[in-house]
């Protein structure tokens, strides 16, 4: 049997044990208490957010401030901000069962009432900021009418009319929760509130200023009403709207409503007025009546003003134009812009007026000023007349362009009268449209004023159109194809021009705008040549469906030698077209001249034909002028002059100097005795050959340029493949400081160049029918048809002159001293698909050393005897390569650009 003292021993152990289990779980259920009592405030304060929301949904009106608060935000935050997404509550482990499923339970309704709270806010944040602007604005008028009526020292008739008011708000506040659930049966309850204005009895023995304020409130809430029909009103189609009103048949009855709202907003607005004039003294100033007089003459001076402020942003603006003209330099980018903003120039100062008369509204709106809001409409108006006179004045002269008429003097004064006589008759239908939408917003007045604006418009552009009715018809039968003229000068005959003439408008408009896009992008190379090419295409299937058997006669031989290398004899002047490679030579030989630089060697790269040679002459005649105390060597490199003996011989003949014994030491030595010399080595790829031992010349020729001489200057020309070549193998950076890298000539270029050498031959162009439009605005313009040949020629060539006169001539036919001008045909680069790689590896190395003999090419391509000449004699026989006296390989000029850019296509050549 167990001694009660062991009893009592394990009891008190087991007390020990379980007495801080116990305190522990009382101490968490203490704590579960605690947070059930904050979800349950929390549920609490959900609850009454979720029940106020929904009340106000169901037409109970909140104060602003309230509202905002619910929101979480301003009703009408601009711009909206996104709403939060709320994240659910977690369930929190209270290590309490006692309580544990109550606050699973409390957490789950959180989540929920949450989730309800959030789509109320939803529903009040998906109108747009004109409703939410407006239900904040019905909420501030109907907590300060409220606030008036509750007043005890507010008289009892202003107590009475404030509450219609309010009762009228009330009604209003009700399609709130409609708007989006029930858009038609809002619409229909503002149109009825719309109607059913207020009616408010003019108190006795009462102050006027509390008078005003009811009376201007009511113009607010009308305000407010109208905003709210106005988003309903443009989203649904206007015959909807009036079956919604009860038809057509009710048409006439709502007119007459619309003319009794139009009256009654007259007599508040002059009651507003009379109030406003006749009110108190207010800060020691002025009676009202003589601040609005001085305000009136104040507005006047300044509207003057603002038109002369106004006028003069047109001369800034060509000012701008002038300057952006003379920084753009090359930079295509510039000129679009001041063509923008020349064409933006006439139009600036009336959109400055408009945007300023927009920023005055609210400005004006005091009792001091208030007859200038009721004024600035007139302005407005102003503005609309300047505008419509701008715009008949421009369509008017680009008819007259597009049918390539001019106008003179006179006639250009004509124009502007009758656009300004049919714009002040246009400027009398916009009164009533503006006085309608003022009054009521979008409503079926508003809707009959504008379709007589819209007619008045139709009549007005052909009115103004009729000014110049011949050539609008030469102009829209040179847009449309020639089948329709007959029908075109019917619809456009007297009796029906007024009728037909605006209806053909777009098919014009379409044509200004195609033609502003034009100018806009011919600076660009890459749309000139896809324009180029486009055309090509039209002309040549258009010449596949006409074949003529005419035989096209070659150019006579008395026209061909005005376009070779050289000029004939009896040239009197040789054209130069410069194309800043002179300048950009002379810039450094100058600065070298007079010691503002060390740099004494200038490498000049570029296209065989590019006129790198040419400009050598025109380059010494500008020297003369600017470094007189400078002589000048001109060395033309032999063929493949690629040993250091041959160098050293070669230019120390032409310096004196003894370079085959001493080397470049004999340069250095003779430096200071040496007058400042210009060395000229043209033809400079002949220092090399790519292959063992044939880069010595080109080492040779390093080795002279980088000694240190203070009175010789080095000027390198040659070919931009061998360049590019050269670079690869000794790196761009370790040879020569100062490349000036040859552009490719412009298309202004390219025409000077043919039409200075034509010129000169004493010839007449002509040009074939082919380039010379039947349709369209540039029919039969000489201008426009050489302007098409020229960019054809542009793009063929590539902007290499050489290539272009060979061009040039393929395309010409001689009769007589009439020249024909067809287009140019360039020859198609297909035919060396035919040629095996071998052969291509020869033309590579023909094209990168600029002339080879046959040895030579053997000797770079590493290729046997037989298969160089297989390959050269298919290239002779296509007629792309061409054998001189000495047996020299080139590649023929009018092949130049093809046989380049297919080489580079399949990746044999180095640029």
């Amino acid at each position: 049997m167990v001694s009660p003292r062991v009893w009592l021993v394990f009891g008190l152990l087991a007390l020990l044990v379980i007495s801080p289990l116990h305190a522990a779980e009382n101490a968490a259920c203490d704590a579960a208490e605690l947070t059930l009592a904050q979800l349950k405030q929390q549920r609490q304060l959900l609850r009454t957010d979720r029940d106020t929301l929904q009340s106000i949904l169901d037409g109970d009106i909140p104060a602003p401030h309230q509202l905002n608060t619910l929101l979480g935000r301003p009703l009408n935050q601009r711009p909206l901000l996104p709403l939060a997404t709320p994240q659910p509550l977690s369930v929190v482990d209270s290590k309490c069962p006692a309580t544990q499923n109550d606050i699973d339970t409390l957490t789950q309704q959180i989540n929920t009432l949450e989730n309800t709270r959030h789509t109320l806010r939803q529903g009040f944040f998906a109108l747009n900021y004109p409703q939410r602007q407006a239900f904040m604005n019905l909420a501030t008028h109907h907590t300060q009418l409220q606030a008036l009526s509750e007043s005890p020292e507010t008289d009892p008739s202003i107590s009475q009319a404030s509450q219609i008011l309010q009762q009228h708000i009330q009604q209003v506040w009700t399609v709130l929760g409609k708007l989006q659930s029930a858009p038609e049966e809002a619409l229909q309850t503002l149109d009825t509130l719309w109607l059913q204005l207020p009616t408010l009895r003019p108190p006795t023995g009462t102050s006027s200023s509390a008078w005003r304020s009811l009376l201007k409130t009511r113009l607010d809430i009308q305000k407010d009403v109208r905003a709210l029909r106005a988003e309903l009103w443009q989203s649904r189609p206007l015959l909807d709207q009036i079956n919604n009103l009860g038809g057509l048949s009710q048409a006439p009855l709502l007119l007459q409503h619309e003319s009794h709202r139009i009256g009654l907003r007259v007599l508040d607005i002059l009651s507003l007025m009379r109030y406003d004039l006749n009110g108190p003294i207010r800060n020691g100033g002025f009676m009202p009546v003589v601040q609005n007089i001085l305000a009136l003459i104040l507005g006047g001076v300044g509207f003057w003003l603002l038109i002369h402020l106004a006028q003069r942003t047109r001369r800034w603006a060509l000012s701008l134009h002038d300057r952006v003209v003379q920084l753009s330099g090359e930079r295509r980018w510039l000129l679009n812009a001041s063509r923008l903003i020349s064409g933006l120039a006439p139009i600036l100062p009336w959109i400055l007026i408009w945007l300023v008369l927009g920023r005055l509204d609210p400005l004006l709106d005091t009792p001091s000023s208030k007859i200038l809001l009721w004024l600035l409409p007139l302005a407005q108006l102003y503005v609309i007349y300047g505008l419509l006179c701008l715009i008949g004045e421009w369509l008017v002269m680009r008819v007259a362009q597009s049918a390539n008429a001019y106008l003179g003097g006179g006639q250009t004064q004509q124009v502007t009268h009758h656009a300004r006589n049919l714009a002040r008759w246009m400027i009398v239908p916009w009164v009533p449209v503006i006085v309608v939408w003022e009054s009521l917003g979008p409503s079926l007045m508003y809707y009959l004023f504008l379709g007589v604006l819209l007619v008045a418009i139709y009549w007005g552009l052909g009115r103004l159109l009729a000014l110049r009715h011949q050539d609008y018809q030469v102009c829209l039968q040179t847009l449309m194809p020639s089948r329709v003229d007959p029908l075109i000068a019917r619809l456009l005959s007297p009796s029906l021009f007024w009728l037909f003439a605006p209806l053909l408008l777009p098919v014009a408009l379409i044509s200004f705008l195609v033609g502003f896009v034009d100018r806009v992008l011919a600076d660009f190379d890459w749309y000139m040549r896809l324009k180029a090419r486009w055309f090509r295409f039209r002309a040549t299937v258009a010449t596949d469906e006409d074949e003529t058997d005419d035989a096209e006669q070659p150019a006579a031989q008395s026209y061909e030698r005005w376009f070779a290398s050289a000029l004939p004899d009896d040239a009197n002047k040789t054209p130069f077209i410069d194309t800043g490679l002179v300048a950009a030579m002379e810039k450094s030989i100058q600065r070298w001249h007079e010691d503002k630089t060390d740099e004494n060697a200038l490498v000049v790269a570029g296209e065989k034909g590019c006129g790198k040679s040419v400009s050598l002459g025109k380059l010494n005649t500008v020297l003369e002028k600017s470094c007189e105390s400078l002589t000048t060597l001109h060395l033309k490199v032999p063929p493949k002059t690629c040993t250091p003996e041959a160098i050293h011989q070669l230019i120390g003949d032409a310096l004196g100097s003894d370079l085959v014994n001493d080397g470049p030491a004999a340069l250095v030595k003779e430096d200071e005795q040496r007058p400042p010399t210009l060395v000229v080595l043209d033809e400079a790829q002949n220092f090399f050959l790519a292959q063992l031992g044939g880069l010595e010349g080109w080492r040779t020729v390093l080795n002279l340029v980088n000694a240190r001489l203070d009175n010789v200057f080095w000027l390198l020309l040659i070919n931009n493949q061998s360049w590019a070549y050269l670079c690869n193998v000794f790196g761009r950076e370790y040879q020569f400081r100062n490349v000036v890298r040859v552009k490719r000539w412009g298309q202004t270029d390219i025409r000077s160049l043919i039409l200075s050498r034509n010129h000169l031959s004493g010839f007449k162009l002509r040009y074939d029918e082919v380039l010379l439009s039947s349709r369209g605005p540039e029919a039969g313009n000489l201008r426009n048809a050489e302007q098409r040949y020229f960019s054809l020629l542009w793009d063929a060539s590539r902007g290499n002159p050489m290539v272009a006169l060979r061009l040039f001539l393929t395309s010409v036919k001689v009769k007589g001293r009439q020249v024909t001008v067809g287009l140019p045909n360039p020859p198609s680069a297909s035919l060396l698909d035919g040629m095996g790689d071998n052969s291509l590896f020869v033309y590579a190395a023909i094209a990168t050393h600029e002339n080879l003999t046959s040895h030579e090419i053997s000797a770079v391509t590493h290729l046997s005897e037989n298969i160089v000449r297989y390959a050269l004699k298919g290239g002779f026989d296509a007629g792309f390569l061409h054998k001189d006296e000495n047996s020299r390989y080139r590649l023929v000029p009018l092949w130049y650009q093809q046989v380049i850019s297919y080489l580079t296509r399949k990746n044999l050549l180095n640029e």
